[in-house]
């Protein structure tokens, strides 16, 4: 006959789309109860997508119920409220427990990613975020690269956002963008050594405690990899998706397709595919040498059906204007890279509308 431990035991096979622990581990198994071959589990889920939390009820009906004497399963799903006061569940899979939820005010998220460093990812992030500024939205630019904020450089912009009575943060503003970055509240020479929970903690407190105002896009400039941050922000906010950013380089192009991967993990689209320091173009003759290599981002593209946004060539004006605080679209806006990054801004903000048309609820009209 199988017991509740081994029931216990087959459920650490299940691990949630995007976390690193099982259901186990991860303390979301509250109870189980097991009467006669009629299983019933009572789980309490993090913060985390709807679809994600649904293909984990699904995973862990589909594990249990395939055990010798299992007749059926049950996922209650437990509110926060009732999980320490027995069980008081809500039977079946649609209750609503995820803190999971749009941030008022903001239409969408886009995630600015890598999973290398050095790619130029923050100084494409700020550019990105000023360019759809410039295609007039209304733009809000997190820096969630907890261990390296660089965007308070990169845009010249200094000063520490004011905490309101109700501890809300206002985000400074600078070329019409509304900033939020913990380089604010550190002073040049603090070190930040964070544990993986602090990181996360961070992640969801400038998510939640700052007032955003009324925004069409929030750009957030994720740190490179796939750590806490990354999960955190799709565990709290729907994504209306992702912008990978890599090198022509081999071995960038190897360490971009991990964070493809986590995106496809946690069901949300990578709108597409931008190479930076793609060529040097020579000021003077115009020719151009492929430092890097060439091809990488196209073949990423390919390899994952995602289409390739742009190619920014390696140019002075760029890297000196991010080093200076004068990012090239802000302060060059006629410039030919200022240009592509408008085009680029163009084609995200497509795909974001797109994936909001294809995501949302059908319209039920009356007879």
């Amino acid at each position: 006959m199988t017991t509740i431990d081994d029931i216990r035991e087959r459920l650490t096979e299940v691990r949630p789309p995007g976390f690193s622990r099982d259901v186990i581990a991860a303390g979301m198994v509250r109870d189980i109860e097991n009467e006669n071959g009629s299983v019933t589990i009572f789980l309490q889920a993090p913060p985390m997508p709807p679809h994600s939390l649904g293909a984990t009820v699904t995973e862990i009906g589909r594990a249990v119920g395939a055990m010798e004497g299992v007749k059926g399963v049950d996922v209650r799903l437990l509110s926060p409220a009732h999980a320490s006061r027995g069980h008081a569940p809500q039977s079946g899979t649609q209750a609503p427990v995820s803190e999971f939820e749009p941030l008022e005010g903001v239409r969408s998220v886009v995630a600015v990613a890598s999973t290398k460093g050095g790619v130029g990812k923050s100084t494409v992030a700020a550019n990105l975020a000023l360019a759809m500024q410039r295609l007039n939205q209304r733009v809000g630019l997190l820096d969630a690269d907890v261990y390296g904020p660089s965007l308070p450089t990169l845009l010249g912009i200094s000063g520490r956002p004011r905490v309101s009575k109700n501890k809300r943060i206002y985000p400074l503003e600078k070329y019409g963008l509304q900033v939020m970055s913990l380089g604010f509240f550190l002073d040049d020479n603090s070190p930040v050594i964070w544990r993986g929970a602090l990181v996360a903690g961070l992640v969801r407190q400038f998510l939640r405690a700052v007032n955003w105002g009324e925004l069409e896009v929030l750009v957030v400039d994720l740190p490179p990899g796939t750590g806490d941050a990354q999960l955190t922000l799709v565990q709290q906010v729907p994504l209306a998706g992702g912008v990978v950013i890599t090198t022509p380089q081999e071995v960038a192009r190897l360490d971009v397709q991990r964070g493809i991967a986590m995106f496809q993990q946690v069901n949300t689209t990578v709108l597409g595919i931008v190479e930076n320091m793609s060529y040097y173009e020579c000021p003077k003759c115009g020719k151009r040498e492929e430092l890097f290599g060439s091809g990488g981002g196209a073949q990423i593209a390919a390899q994952f059906g995602v289409p390739l946004l742009g190619r920014i060539p390696l140019i002075a004006e760029l890297r000196a204007g991010g080093d200076a605080g004068k990012p090239i679209v802000a302060e060059r806006p006629e410039h030919p890279v200022s240009q592509l990054f408008l085009h680029i801004a163009g084609k995200v903000l497509e795909a974001v509308e797109a994936e909001r048309m294809a995501t949302a609820p059908p319209t039920i009209l009356d007879d």
